[in-house]
Protein backbone atom coordinates (compact mmCIF):
# COMPACT_ATOMS: atom_id res chain seq x y z
CA UNK A 1 0.00 0.00 0.00
CA UNK A 2 1.32 3.73 -0.69
CA UNK A 3 0.16 5.85 2.04
CA UNK A 4 0.84 9.48 0.92
CA UNK A 5 1.42 12.80 3.44
CA UNK A 6 1.83 15.85 2.71
CA UNK A 7 2.79 18.78 5.51
CA UNK A 8 5.85 18.01 7.13
CA UNK A 9 5.50 21.08 9.82
CA UNK A 10 4.98 20.82 13.52
CA UNK A 11 2.00 18.06 14.01
CA UNK A 12 2.20 16.56 10.47
CA UNK A 13 6.26 15.80 10.88
CA UNK A 14 5.14 13.70 14.19
CA UNK A 15 2.19 11.85 12.29
CA UNK A 16 4.25 11.16 9.18
CA UNK A 17 7.27 9.97 11.41
CA UNK A 18 5.19 7.66 13.12
CA UNK A 19 3.75 6.23 9.61
CA UNK A 20 7.46 5.85 8.39
CA UNK A 21 8.39 3.69 11.32
CA UNK A 22 6.18 1.42 10.45
CA UNK A 23 6.64 1.44 6.75
CA UNK A 24 9.92 0.77 7.12
CA UNK A 25 8.68 -2.48 9.04
CA UNK A 26 6.17 -3.64 6.18
CA UNK A 27 5.81 -3.88 3.01
CA UNK A 28 3.85 -0.45 2.61
CA UNK A 29 5.51 2.94 1.24
CA UNK A 30 5.38 6.12 2.04
CA UNK A 31 5.41 8.93 -0.20
CA UNK A 32 5.89 12.38 1.45
CA UNK A 33 5.41 15.98 0.19
CA UNK A 34 6.15 19.36 2.00
CA UNK A 35 7.61 22.89 0.21
CA UNK A 36 10.19 22.42 2.63
CA UNK A 37 12.93 20.52 1.03
CA UNK A 38 14.86 20.10 4.02
CA UNK A 39 12.40 18.54 5.93
CA UNK A 40 11.30 15.89 3.00
CA UNK A 41 15.19 14.83 2.87
CA UNK A 42 15.17 14.12 6.47
CA UNK A 43 12.34 11.35 5.86
CA UNK A 44 13.62 10.33 2.55
CA UNK A 45 17.08 9.88 3.93
CA UNK A 46 14.86 7.50 6.49
CA UNK A 47 13.00 5.59 4.08
CA UNK A 48 10.30 7.23 2.73
CA UNK A 49 9.83 7.87 -1.05
CA UNK A 50 9.52 11.92 -2.59
CA UNK A 51 6.52 12.91 -3.50
CA UNK A 52 8.36 15.53 -6.16
CA UNK A 53 4.67 16.75 -6.79
CA UNK A 54 1.57 16.56 -6.03
CA UNK A 55 -0.32 15.62 -9.39
CA UNK A 56 2.77 12.67 -9.78
CA UNK A 57 1.98 11.40 -5.59
CA UNK A 58 -1.42 11.37 -5.97
CA UNK A 59 -1.34 9.18 -8.73
CA UNK A 60 0.13 6.37 -6.41
CA UNK A 61 -2.07 6.85 -3.40
CA UNK A 62 -4.12 4.53 -2.12
CA UNK A 63 -4.28 6.52 1.06
CA UNK A 64 -3.70 10.31 0.99
CA UNK A 65 -3.12 12.20 4.41
CA UNK A 66 -2.68 16.30 4.65
CA UNK A 67 -1.81 18.42 7.87
CA UNK A 68 -1.87 22.13 6.65
CA UNK A 69 -2.21 25.27 7.92
CA UNK A 70 -5.70 26.20 6.33
CA UNK A 71 -8.40 26.04 4.17
CA UNK A 72 -6.09 28.10 1.41
CA UNK A 73 -3.35 25.89 1.55
CA UNK A 74 -5.93 22.49 1.09
CA UNK A 75 -7.89 24.41 -1.52
CA UNK A 76 -5.11 25.17 -3.57
CA UNK A 77 -3.73 21.40 -3.69
CA UNK A 78 -7.30 20.41 -4.25
CA UNK A 79 -8.47 22.06 -6.91
CA UNK A 80 -7.09 22.65 -10.77
CA UNK A 81 -5.97 19.65 -13.29
CA UNK A 82 -2.66 19.00 -11.03
CA UNK A 83 -4.48 18.82 -7.82
CA UNK A 84 -5.83 16.10 -5.59
CA UNK A 85 -9.10 15.78 -6.88
CA UNK A 86 -7.98 14.81 -10.14
CA UNK A 87 -5.20 12.80 -9.49
CA UNK A 88 -6.12 10.49 -6.62
CA UNK A 89 -6.16 7.30 -7.43
CA UNK A 90 -9.09 5.75 -8.34
CA UNK A 91 -10.56 3.97 -4.72
CA UNK A 92 -8.49 5.92 -2.69
CA UNK A 93 -9.21 7.63 0.64
CA UNK A 94 -8.15 11.07 1.74
CA UNK A 95 -7.93 11.77 5.58
CA UNK A 96 -7.70 15.82 5.79
CA UNK A 97 -6.30 16.16 9.45
CA UNK A 98 -6.39 20.03 9.35
CA UNK A 99 -8.18 22.43 11.32
CA UNK A 100 -10.15 23.52 8.48
CA UNK A 101 -13.66 25.39 7.65
CA UNK A 102 -16.63 23.47 7.31
CA UNK A 103 -18.05 25.49 4.15
CA UNK A 104 -14.63 24.88 2.65
CA UNK A 105 -14.67 21.54 3.13
CA UNK A 106 -18.34 21.39 1.70
CA UNK A 107 -16.60 22.93 -1.88
CA UNK A 108 -14.12 20.22 -1.88
CA UNK A 109 -16.83 17.58 -1.42
CA UNK A 110 -18.82 18.99 -4.17
CA UNK A 111 -16.79 18.47 -6.95
CA UNK A 112 -15.12 15.28 -5.51
CA UNK A 113 -15.37 12.76 -7.82
CA UNK A 114 -17.29 9.90 -6.55
CA UNK A 115 -14.93 7.02 -6.54
CA UNK A 116 -12.82 8.86 -3.98
CA UNK A 117 -13.75 8.86 -0.03
CA UNK A 118 -12.70 11.94 2.03
CA UNK A 119 -12.91 12.16 5.26
CA UNK A 120 -12.39 15.12 7.77
CA UNK A 121 -10.16 13.89 10.83
CA UNK A 122 -8.85 16.68 12.61
CA UNK A 123 -6.72 15.60 15.35
CA UNK A 124 -5.79 17.14 18.95
CA UNK A 125 -3.01 16.91 21.37
CA UNK A 126 0.06 18.91 19.95
CA UNK A 127 3.25 18.52 18.83
CA UNK A 128 4.17 16.53 21.19
CA UNK A 129 1.66 14.18 21.09
CA UNK A 130 1.87 13.59 17.39
CA UNK A 131 5.71 12.91 17.38
CA UNK A 132 4.69 10.24 20.49
CA UNK A 133 1.76 8.70 18.27
CA UNK A 134 -0.81 9.60 20.67
CA UNK A 135 -3.32 12.17 19.11
CA UNK A 136 -6.48 12.14 19.20
CA UNK A 137 -8.32 11.83 15.57
CA UNK A 138 -12.12 12.88 15.48
CA UNK A 139 -13.51 11.25 12.37
CA UNK A 140 -16.63 12.56 10.53
CA UNK A 141 -17.41 10.02 7.84
CA UNK A 142 -19.57 6.91 7.82
CA UNK A 143 -18.82 4.72 10.63
CA UNK A 144 -17.32 1.54 7.55
CA UNK A 145 -14.67 4.21 6.83
CA UNK A 146 -13.75 4.15 10.36
CA UNK A 147 -13.99 0.01 10.97
CA UNK A 148 -12.33 -0.59 7.63
CA UNK A 149 -9.02 2.01 8.39
CA UNK A 150 -9.44 2.35 12.10
CA UNK A 151 -5.82 0.32 12.65
CA UNK A 152 -3.96 2.58 10.65
CA UNK A 153 -5.06 5.56 12.29
CA UNK A 154 -4.16 4.20 15.33
CA UNK A 155 -0.44 4.23 14.28
CA UNK A 156 0.27 7.44 15.03
CA UNK A 157 -3.06 8.10 17.46
CA UNK A 158 -4.42 6.60 21.19
CA UNK A 159 -7.93 7.53 20.09
CA UNK A 160 -9.81 7.59 17.47
CA UNK A 161 -13.26 8.70 17.23
CA UNK A 162 -16.34 8.76 15.18
CA UNK A 163 -18.44 11.96 15.61
CA UNK A 164 -20.84 11.68 13.22
CA UNK A 165 -21.44 12.33 9.66
CA UNK A 166 -19.20 14.45 6.70
CA UNK A 167 -18.34 17.72 8.57
CA UNK A 168 -18.69 16.44 12.47
CA UNK A 169 -15.02 16.25 12.78
CA UNK A 170 -14.18 19.81 12.14
CA UNK A 171 -16.69 20.85 14.12
CA UNK A 172 -15.59 18.97 17.27
CA UNK A 173 -12.21 20.47 16.52
CA UNK A 174 -13.26 23.60 17.02
CA UNK A 175 -15.56 22.91 19.91
CA UNK A 176 -12.69 21.64 22.07
CA UNK A 177 -10.54 24.89 20.93
CA UNK A 178 -12.35 26.82 21.75
CA UNK A 179 -12.45 25.77 25.23
CA UNK A 180 -8.73 25.97 24.72
CA UNK A 181 -8.29 29.19 23.33
CA UNK A 182 -10.43 30.89 26.83
CA UNK A 183 -8.59 28.82 29.47
CA UNK A 184 -5.02 29.91 27.69
CA UNK A 185 -6.71 33.81 28.00
CA UNK A 186 -7.63 33.21 31.61
CA UNK A 187 -4.10 31.76 32.98
CA UNK A 188 -2.47 34.90 32.54
CA UNK A 189 -5.20 36.65 34.50
CA UNK A 190 -5.08 34.12 37.35
CA UNK A 191 -1.23 34.12 37.05
CA UNK A 192 -0.84 38.15 37.63
CA UNK A 193 -3.23 37.83 40.63
CA UNK A 194 -1.21 35.18 42.24
CA UNK A 195 2.25 37.17 41.01
CA UNK A 196 0.72 40.62 42.85
CA UNK A 197 -0.23 38.92 45.86
CA UNK A 198 3.15 37.56 45.92
CA UNK A 199 2.36 34.24 45.42
CA UNK A 200 4.83 31.29 44.39
CA UNK A 201 3.71 30.93 41.08
CA UNK A 202 5.05 27.13 41.16
CA UNK A 203 3.22 26.09 44.02
CA UNK A 204 0.33 28.17 42.62
CA UNK A 205 0.09 25.85 39.65
CA UNK A 206 0.61 22.87 41.39
CA UNK A 207 -3.00 23.97 43.33
CA UNK A 208 -4.85 24.60 40.27
CA UNK A 209 -3.50 20.91 38.85
CA UNK A 210 -5.13 19.53 42.17
CA UNK A 211 -8.73 21.71 42.10
CA UNK A 212 -11.42 22.16 39.82
CA UNK A 213 -9.92 24.10 37.86
CA UNK A 214 -7.13 21.33 36.27
CA UNK A 215 -7.34 20.80 32.93
CA UNK A 216 -4.23 20.03 29.98
CA UNK A 217 -4.54 23.92 29.27
CA UNK A 218 -3.25 24.56 32.95
CA UNK A 219 -0.69 21.72 33.44
CA UNK A 220 1.22 22.07 29.91
CA UNK A 221 0.55 25.79 29.00
CA UNK A 222 1.49 27.30 32.58
CA UNK A 223 4.99 25.90 32.36
CA UNK A 224 5.84 27.71 29.24
CA UNK A 225 4.79 30.83 30.57
CA UNK A 226 6.57 30.68 33.88
CA UNK A 227 9.96 29.48 32.03
CA UNK A 228 9.40 32.61 29.28
CA UNK A 229 9.23 30.02 26.47
CA UNK A 230 5.48 30.96 25.15
CA UNK A 231 5.32 27.55 23.77
CA UNK A 232 7.41 27.90 20.35
CA UNK A 233 5.48 24.76 19.29
CA UNK A 234 2.53 26.12 18.10
CA UNK A 235 2.60 29.98 16.97
CA UNK A 236 0.20 33.04 17.46
CA UNK A 237 -0.68 33.58 13.85
CA UNK A 238 -2.34 30.08 13.79
CA UNK A 239 -3.95 30.50 17.07
CA UNK A 240 -5.56 33.71 15.54
CA UNK A 241 -6.60 31.64 12.74
CA UNK A 242 -7.88 29.03 14.45
CA UNK A 243 -10.38 31.32 16.97
CA UNK A 244 -11.41 33.38 13.69
CA UNK A 245 -12.79 29.66 12.44
CA UNK A 246 -14.47 29.47 15.98
CA UNK A 247 -16.20 32.69 16.24
CA UNK A 248 -17.24 32.07 12.35
CA UNK A 249 -18.69 28.75 13.13
CA UNK A 250 -20.35 29.91 16.30
CA UNK A 251 -21.92 32.52 14.08
CA UNK A 252 -22.91 30.02 11.28
CA UNK A 253 -24.62 28.48 13.77
CA UNK A 254 -26.88 30.81 15.08
CA UNK A 255 -25.06 31.38 18.47
CA UNK A 256 -23.91 34.46 20.03
CA UNK A 257 -20.09 34.13 20.72
CA UNK A 258 -19.43 36.79 23.38
CA UNK A 259 -16.48 35.23 25.05
CA UNK A 260 -15.31 33.88 21.67
CA UNK A 261 -15.28 37.53 20.24
CA UNK A 262 -13.22 38.66 23.31
CA UNK A 263 -10.78 36.32 22.89
CA UNK A 264 -10.42 36.52 19.08
CA UNK A 265 -9.71 40.88 19.68
CA UNK A 266 -7.25 39.75 22.33
CA UNK A 267 -5.50 37.08 19.83
CA UNK A 268 -5.87 39.75 17.04
CA UNK A 269 -3.74 42.67 19.49
CA UNK A 270 -0.97 40.51 20.48
CA UNK A 271 -0.31 38.98 16.42
CA UNK A 272 -0.35 43.12 15.34
CA UNK A 273 2.10 43.83 18.75
CA UNK A 274 4.02 40.51 18.49
CA UNK A 275 4.10 38.98 14.89
CA UNK A 276 2.39 36.05 13.06
CA UNK A 277 5.28 33.66 14.26
CA UNK A 278 5.74 34.36 17.74
CA UNK A 279 4.44 31.48 20.12
CA UNK A 280 0.63 31.39 21.06
CA UNK A 281 1.46 31.85 24.46
CA UNK A 282 2.44 35.62 23.71
CA UNK A 283 -0.69 36.77 24.71
CA UNK A 284 0.14 36.33 28.19
CA UNK A 285 2.25 38.71 27.65
CA UNK A 286 -0.32 41.60 26.52
CA UNK A 287 -0.85 40.96 30.36
CA UNK A 288 2.40 41.13 31.41
CA UNK A 289 3.55 44.30 29.69
CA UNK A 290 0.10 45.96 30.82
CA UNK A 291 1.30 45.07 34.20
CA UNK A 292 4.56 45.65 34.62
CA UNK A 293 5.66 42.18 35.51
CA UNK A 294 6.69 38.77 34.07
CA UNK A 295 4.96 35.88 35.02
CA UNK A 296 8.28 33.73 35.92
CA UNK A 297 9.01 30.85 38.20
CA UNK A 298 11.53 31.74 40.77
CA UNK A 299 15.20 30.44 40.27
Amino acid sequence: MNIGFVGLGNMGSGMANNLLNYCNDSSNNLIVLDINIEAMSQFVDKGATSGENISKMCRQCDVLFTSLPSSKEVNQLAFGNEGILNNLKQGAIWFETSTNELSEWDRVKEIAPSHLTLVDAPVSGGAERAAAGTLTIFIGAEKTVLEKFEWLLKIFSSKVIHMGPSGSGYVTKLVQLHLNYLVAQGIGETLMMGAKANLDLETLHSVLMNSCSQSYVVENYIPKVLDGSYDDSFSLGLAEKDIKLIVELGHHLGISMPLGEKVYKTYQEAKSQYGDDSPHLSVVRLIEEAHNQKLRKKH
